[in-house]
Formats: C-alpha cells, sequence, structure tokens
C-alpha cells in the first residue's frame, strides 16, 4: 500500500474513533462522601486495558399491581396499583452524581446486587440524590417505585392537611408494593419479556436483593419484614432481602418479631430527629430484633439522607459499607467501625449493644407538619 493511502486510512480510523467514543472521555466530579465507594469505578474509568467511564443511568418502568389493597380510604389509591419505578444502574458514560436516562447499562461490570428503595412522604427519588447515586457507585442497581399517593407530586397537588392525611394512611398498601416489586425486579433479571424490564437481565444479580427505606418508606420497609400484619406476603416473596437499612423509621400498627431468618439490619436514627422520634426507632429496634444501630449526633431527618450536612457522608459509607458486607455474609462491627470517622457526629452500635437513645418530647401536630418538611436544596 502506497504511504499516501496508509496516511488516509490512518485519518479515516483516528475520525472513526473519536466518533463512536474512542477517545478518553471525562471523568464527572463525584459527590464529597463517595471516595471509598467509587475507587474501583475511578480506577477502572482511567485503566489503559479497558477505557470505560462508569455513570449512573436512569430507565423507568410502569408496574401494575392486580393484587390487594389494603384499608383503600377515599382519597387513597384503590385496585390496581401503578407503581411508576425508577432504576438507577451502573452505565457506560453519563454522570457519576446524577442519573441520566437512556444511558447503556454497564452490563460488562455486571450483574449487580439490587437495592429496593422506599421513599418517604412528599418526596421522589430524587429527593435522595445523593445517597442513591453512592450506592450505585458502590456497585448497586438501586430500584426506587414512587407510591402512588405518598410522593410529592401528589402531596403538592392536595390543598388541607387532612387531605395529606389521607393520602400518607396509604402507607399501609406499601408494604405489598414492595413486595411485588421485588418480584418484577426478579423476572426482569431472568429475562421474563411480561416484567417490561429484560433489559435487568445481565445487569441485576437474581435472588440478591435488599430493601432501604427512609421516614415513612423505612415504616413500610420495617412492616412488610418485621409486623405479622404481612407475614403472609413476605413469606411469600420469590426472594427475601440479603440485607435491610431502616433510615429514620418507626412502627406502625401490629405486633412485630423477627422473621425465621432475620436479614442483617442497620439502623441510623438521629439523636434529635423530631419527626421521627429516638425512641420509636427504639422500640422498633427492640421489636426487630436487633442489628446495628448507627446513632447520628445532630442531624435532623432529612439531612443526612438527602446530602445535607456533615453527617451526609457517614450514612452514606455506613450503608454502602453495611450492604456489601451483608451479601458477602454476615457484618461485623470490625468492617463497619472504619467508615464512621467522626465519634462527635455519629456512633456505630453493634448488634449486641442496645443503643443509647433520649426521649424527646412527643411534637404537636402543627410541630409535625415543620420537623418533617423536606428542607431547601442547599444546606
Amino acid at each position: 500500500m502506497g504511504t499516501i493511502a496508509v496516511l488516509v486510512v490512518a485519518l479515516l480510523v483516528g475520525v472513526a474513533l473519536i466518533l463512536s467514543g474512542g477517545a478518553a472521555p471525562k471523568k464527572g466530579a463525584s459527590h464529597s462522601s463517595s471516595t471509598t465507594t467509587t475507587a474501583k469505578a475511578s480506577s477502572t474509568s482511567t485503566s489503559t486495558t479497558q477505557a470505560r467511564a462508569v455513570g449512573i443511568g436512569l430507565q423507568s418502568v410502569t408496574w401494575t399491581n392486580t393484587g390487594f389493597a389494603v384499608n383503600p380510604e377515599p382519597g387513597g389509591s384503590a385496585r390496581p396499583r401503578t407503581l411508576v419505578t425508577q432504576i438507577w444502574y451502573p452505565s457506560i458514560g453519563g454522570s457519576a452524581t446524577t442519573p441520566t436516562s437512556g444511558q447503556r447499562p454497564d452490563y460488562k461490570g455486571g450483574p449487580f446486587p439490587v437495592i429496593v428503595f422506599a421513599h418517604g412522604f412528599d418526596t421522589l427519588p430524587s429527593t435522595y440524590t445523593p445517597l442513591l447515586a453512592s450506592l450505585v457507585r458502590a456497585g448497586f442497581v438501586v430500584v426506587a417505585p414512587i407510591f402512588p399517593d405518598e410522593n410529592a407530586n401528589v402531596i403538592n397537588s392536595l390543598t388541607t392537611l387532612a387531605e395529606s392525611q389521607i393520602a400518607e394512611s396509604d402507607i399501609v398498601n406499601e408494604p405489598n408494593d414492595l413486595a411485588f416489586v421485588v418480584g418484577k425486579v426478579e423476572a426482569g433479571a431472568s429475562g421474563v419479556a411480561s416484567s417490561h424490564a429484560t433489559f435487568l437481565k445481565g445487569l441485576a444479580e437474581p435472588g440478591k436483593v435488599a430493601l432501604v427505606g427512609h421516614s415513612d418508606g423505612a415504616q413500610a420497609v420495617a412492616a412488610l419484614v418485621y409486623s405479622a400484619n404481612y407475614t403472609s406476603i413476605y413469606d411469600a416473596m420469590s426472594v427475601h432481602p440479603f440485607g435491610v437499612v431502616i433510615l429514620s423509621g418507626s412502627e406502625l400498627s401490629g405486633t412485630y418479631k423477627p422473621p425465621a431468618s432475620p436479614p442483617p439490619l442497620l439502623f441510623v436514627q438521629s439523636a434529635v430527629d423530631d419527626c421521627n422520634l429516638p425512641q420509636d426507632a427504639g422500640k422498633l429496634f427492640h421489636d426487630a430484633g436487633g442489628g446495628f444501630f448507627l446513632k447520628l449526633s445532630g442531624a435532623q431527618h432529612f439531612a443526612p439522607y438527602i446530602g445535607q450536612g456533615p453527617a451526609a457522608p457517614i450514612a452514606e459509607r455506613v450503608t454502602a459499607a453495611f450492604l456489601k458486607a451483608a451479601l458477602a455474609g454476615t457484618p461485623t462491627a470490625s468492617e463497619l467501625a472504619t467508615t464512621v470517622l467522626s465519634s462527635s457526629l455519629a456512633t456505630l452500635y453493634p448488634p449486641a449493644t442496645a443503643p443509647a437513645l433520649i426521649a424527646l418530647p412527643v411534637p404537636t401536630q402543627t410541630q409535625l407538619v415543620s420537623d418533617c418538611a423536606v428542607p431547601n436544596s442547599q444546606p
């Protein structure tokens, strides 16, 4: 081949590489709490043997549950229950801090264990972007259903406190929603066409699902796993969680006790949380059979889980470390202690030690409206 021809071919190959993304991608800025959990992803993206930038992808699916609904009060969701569900996953390219729709899943890095996340009252999964993004960077697929009555879009459309209270009463249906979503995830991970989520095959690891919830979402998670009112639903699940994380949660009405084979359990609770009182978290801790308990010294109800304040990186690190350890077996105190870092901000109690909690005054309904409100986006 002549010299000119060789140069032309080389030029065309170079152009093709640029057009196909062969040039080294720019790395996005990481959230301040992701130093530990993103180390592997960062080294992978800069590797000379595997030039892949791992970001956070987002796809939404709509799953309709035609099963039972408990107590569909006026204004509540009657059957069928429609669950618009966001799925956040490790992707090839895209932002490492914010989910981006349509990004190509990182199938080569998978399959990844799954976290089904339950949001709180008057919120959306996006409210918890720093926390959920940190879990994706740690190597999990996060599946976050939007509850039909308690999500921010619905609550913002209501005009009275009474309407909001009726909407919140739909929480009794959410444990079943979570069990239903777990089943759909399992079906998608197995490539079942009717799941409408076959892209999960090879991306989500079958049989590996954890449950995480905040506030009302934590109540729903705890009720599904520990409340006698939902035992039949929990027992019927195709897969049981390898770990459970309760972020500022408490009990619904009914009797609570651990299931026959209880999964590893982590509580995260602020000692000054006026919305979900420490004593209520302590009661759930006792009735659920105990577990790890991360007591935050000064954080309020939302801040640690929406990326605000100095306790947020701790909550993110401990949650990710606990779930990784639970996935591998039984977490130990030594595995998690190194993720706390600051004893002035947080104290980690191992399962055999009851947390030291001081009961706070029960707030009035007016106080609750203020104490349980999502703070502004700025710290």
